[in-house]
């Protein structure tokens, strides 16, 4: 996949999170259809990571992101790549702050933060905490970053609903139930 696809109601919506939202569903309905991850295109997996990164922080903050992502490499690598594409120095350095200390705790540790329940007395969900997320994107909105990076992106195609279903069943190589 060449091109990052999104529909042109939510490139013309006066409703900046209808863009970002136009490529997430790209992304998921690509992967429900078997597509790999690997074959979208970088600026699709950056906008599609960094915002899975900042929904998890605004809603439950880092414990929640390492929590929810189960601290895969894939995901941690995503989501760091997304933040460079971006431009992003402020919440990358945020991200690799709070990201060594989970490189701290034990791998036995860490496996049964990952397998507890996360609310409730937690202490590994503690010291994940960070209150400095909300400072860092006062200065640096995650938001407002990703949506404006996908309406600068070069290989973005702004497609009709029909047209993107044609174009993504030319990705997959078969039809698409719609």
């Amino acid at each position: 996949m060449t091109h990052v696809i999104v529909s042109q109601g939510s490139f013309d919506s006066d409703d900046a999170y209808d863009l970002i939202t136009s490529n997430l569903t790209v992304v998921n309905l690509l992967r429900s259809e078997g597509y790999a991850d690997a074959l979208l295109t970088p600026a699709s997996r950056a906008s599609y990571w960094v915002d899975f990164y900042r929904a998890q922080m605004a809603n439950g903050g880092f414990a929640q992101l390492v929590y929810n992502s189960k601290w895969t490499a894939a995901v941690v690598d995503e989501i760091r790549a997304g933040l460079v594409a971006m431009g992003l120095e402020e919440h990358q350095a945020l991200f690799d702050e709070l990201a060594a200390v989970v490189d701290l705790l034990e791998p036995a540790e860490l496996a049964a933060f990952l397998g507890s329940d996360f609310f409730g007395a937690n202490p590994v969900r503690d010291r994940l905490t960070s209150g400095r997320y909300r400072e860092v994107d006062k200065r640096q909105p995650l938001f407002e970053s990703n949506h404006a990076y996908l309406r600068a992106l070069p290989n973005l195609r702004v497609l009709s609903i029909d047209d993107m279903f044609t174009a993504l069943e030319g990705v997959l190589g078969r039809a698409i139930e719609r």
